[in-house]
């Protein structure tokens, strides 16, 4: 802990500096909910659930446009269409950069991430180079990879559950659940290693280990899991003041953040050099572009840190998304039932489904729409930040003010999506369908996740050729809180962070011998690399 002393003080200089700000340029702003004299807003901005608790709290009583505030910062929160579309989308150019996060870009060395730095000019270079890889055309090409990630994921899955004794710790039931989630983070993460870099996973790679450490850092960041960042004076306390483990944190990732983005980057223009690239990838397709080991430091170095993002974004949005859908099946057997006859129907029973089936499986893909709607894994998005002052239904929105779109209260929202708590998956199916959840599930205007196509396609494949071979049913307690929870289905889910089902009950078993037969012929299908 920080020693009360030195925190009274920040928060003090924080406070007097928030106090000045305040008394100058006085303008009609968005309403404030009222918070403490002091820190005012902090404890919602830290409450668990938050975007559930603004939707049910406080949206009826202040609008869709309100304002939060910490001793260090003041928040919009955005929560419908309109108001997203007319802040971050109409106004995109000056509501692109990120707000100040000290643990991250100052003292970790985050400053250059693609998806952290402010939209200046290289920031707009980053995503150019970005686009130009993973728009949908590209994000097709990899339509055999993910063929062969899922096939990986099915027999890995099965592998785990049969060497491990997979019971409920307390009721001694069947439970696959951490097989289930283990199988799923590390089909994602083989499969962005391999697009990005043409690295091949092996097991407790020490690269991915390093890579997930990195991912629960920024996560813990993000989420405001560190004093520093409200009160940024604590910066300067050295590394071994009493209290300031996050200083030692941040020497530390500093330095593996470097070598996580160089070392698999160093081994492509390795192999490059000696003319054997085995598997092309993001980076050394980019590369031979730019004119391969003679590109340009510049060149070099835009390549390298548009591919070490990759595995943060691509992989984290991919797996939360296969657990949700995979969750949302074991307590819907009824939904799930459905999707396996129009799988069977369409695709057969002697193969796995594949990017190329999507078209013929509307409604597996209506059901993947509807758990994003649902379960969407950012549901407050990734803050973005005014770069001058904007103007808004009469209100203005000072620069420097920290903007949230409230992406769960845009899926619930009643006129967009009628009975939005009920799962249905036929709202996209009818003649006028609902809008398609993909428009607000992956960020918006300049900050739109550049990854977005390849991550949905990971996710419907996996979940597909999941859904041909295995059936998987909650357990009686998971059924018993889901129904207890009917009003407020987040309960079972992670209140901080990446949105998904916290640990539950699950049984999950090959359907029958054809499944058997696909899954024991996956193992020729893993192997397309």
């Amino acid at each position: 802990m920080i020693p009360y002393t030195l925190l009274a003080a920040a928060i003090a200089l924080t406070v007097m500096t928030a106090y000045i700000k305040s008394t100058r340029n006085k303008k009609l702003t968005p309403p404030t909910v009222p918070g403490h004299w002091l820190f005012k807003n902090q404890e919602l901005y830290r409450t668990a659930w938050r975007a559930q608790v603004l939707t049910e709290k406080y949206l009826t009583k202040y609008g869709d446009i309100f304002q939060i505030s910490t001793p260090s910062k003041t928040v919009v929160v955005l929560n419908s269409v309109g108001a997203v579309s007319e802040v971050l989308e109409k106004q995109a150019a000056i509501t692109s950069d990120r707000p100040r996060n000290v643990m991250l870009s100052e003292l970790c060395g985050f400053e250059s991430n693609v998806g952290i730095r402010n939209h200046d000019e290289v920031h707009k270079q980053y995503r150019r180079v970005m686009a130009s890889a993973l728009h949908p055309a590209a994000a097709r090409s990899y339509a055999a990879l993910h063929s062969s990630t899922a096939a990986f994921f099915l027999r890995n899955l099965v592998d785990r559950i049969n060497a491990s004794p997979n019971c409920d710790h307390v009721t001694l039931a069947p439970n696959h659940c951490m097989s289930l989630v283990a199988s799923i983070e590390d089909c994602a993460g083989r499969f962005i290693m391999r697009m990005t870099y043409g690295h091949i996973v092996v097991e407790n790679d020490p690269l991915v280990q390093s890579v997930k450490q990195q991912v629960e850092l920024v996560t813990a960041a993000l989420v405001g899991r560190y004093w520093v960042n409200y009160f940024p004076i604590l910066r300067y306390v050295p590394a071994w003041f009493p209290g300031a483990k996050f200083k030692r944190d941040a020497n530390q990732f500093r330095e593996k953040r470097e070598r996580i983005a160089s070392e698999p980057f160093e081994a492509v223009l390795k192999e490059m050099s000696e003319g054997k690239v085995e598997r092309p990838s993001y980076t050394s397709k980019l590369l031979e572009l730019k004119g391969g080991i003679n590109a340009s430091a510049e060149d070099l170095e835009l390549v390298k840190y548009t591919a070490e993002p990759m595995f943060n974004g691509l992989c984290t949005s991919t797996s939360a998304l296969v657990h949700n859908f995979l969750f949302t099946m074991s307590i819907y057997p009824e939904i799930a039932a459905r999707v396996q006859t129009e799988i069977d129907a369409q695709v057969g029973r002697d193969r796995l489904p594949t990017l190329q089936d999507r078209e013929v499986l509307p409604y597996t893909d209506a059901v993947l729409q509807e758990v994003m709607r649902c379960s969407p894994v950012a549901p407050l998005g990734l803050e973005h930040c005014t770069s001058e002052d904007i103007e808004i239904r009469g209100y203005t929105i000072k620069k420097g003010t920290t903007i949230e779109a409230n992406i769960w209260a845009l899926m619930h929202e009643s006129s967009s999506y009628p009975d939005p708590h009920t799962f249905n998956p036929d709202r996209f199916l009818k003649q006028k369908p609902d809008p398609d959840p993909r428009r607000f599930f992956f960020g918006f205007g300049r900050r739109v996740c550049p990854g977005q196509h390849v991550a949905n396609n990971g996710a419907f494949t996996m979940c597909a050729a999941f859904m041909s071979v295995f059936n998987i049913n909650a357990g009686k307690e998971t059924l018993l809180e889901a129904k207890s929870h009917e009003k407020e289905p987040w309960r079972m889910f992670t209140a901080y962070g990446v949105y998904e089902p916290k640990p539950f009950q699950c049984t999950i078993k090959p359907r029958d011998q054809a499944a058997l037969g696909v899954l024991e012929a996956c193992r020729e299908t893993e192997a397309i690399q």
